[in-house]
């Protein structure tokens, strides 16, 4: 499975069978994605989805062997737990205040988070997110300008990270501990 950030800071998770993009944008419609997940229920896409399966809110469900699991984060942002290809991906929105224990535990068993860290959880929250999960890969997105991004990294003590293009995860090849990966966006 691989994981890229593209323009807009949408996100591409590829397995061997589905492509999934996460919040993609108009410009991206002729992208060969079938699955496409927003983080905010008040995404406007039906004008042109293009005919694609389009997630936009808490439940869950199964499309072509993905399962995703969509939980209201509060204030219409939702957190999702994505299956694909035995990698379990967590993508924690822009929430503004913790998730209760019962939201909390729905997400755990995960293998990577990928954090908008453009919303108002600080590092300290976002790390304890990925421990309580289990994560082996933190994944930052969401940043407006390289300093929130470097003052992110600084609160990770992982000042001087290299940008990797993208990250391809196997089941059998996770990291122990957490491993925080910061991926070009494209």
């Amino acid at each position: 499975m691989e994981i890229k950030i593209l323009k807009n800071q949408t996100l591409s998770l590829k397995g061997k069978k589905e492509t999934v993009l996460v919040n993609p944008t108009e410009t991206q419609r002729k992208d060969n994605s079938r699955i496409w997940i927003y983080l905010s229920e008040s995404e406007k896409t039906e004008e042109w989805n293009n005919g694609k399966v389009v997630i936009k809110g808490p439940g869950e469900y199964e499309i072509g062997g993905v399962e995703v699991v969509g939980i209201n984060g509060g204030d219409g942002n939702i957190v999702y737990k994505i299956e694909i290809d035995g990698i379990v991906i967590g993508i924690l929105s822009k929430i503004k205040e913790d998730l209760s224990d019962k939201k909390r535990e729905r997400i755990s068993g995960i293998d990577v988070l990928m954090a908008d860290i453009g919303g108002v959880l600080e590092y300290k929250n976002i790390e304890g997110y990925a421990k309580k999960w289990g994560a082996n890969y933190l994944i930052p997105f969401g940043y407006n300008d390289d300093k929130m991004l470097v003052d992110f990294l600084d609160k990770a003590d992982q000042e001087g990270l290299e940008p990797l293009d993208s990250l391809k995860v196997e089941v059998e090849n996770l990291p122990d501990g957490l491993d925080v990966v910061v991926l070009k966006v494209e």
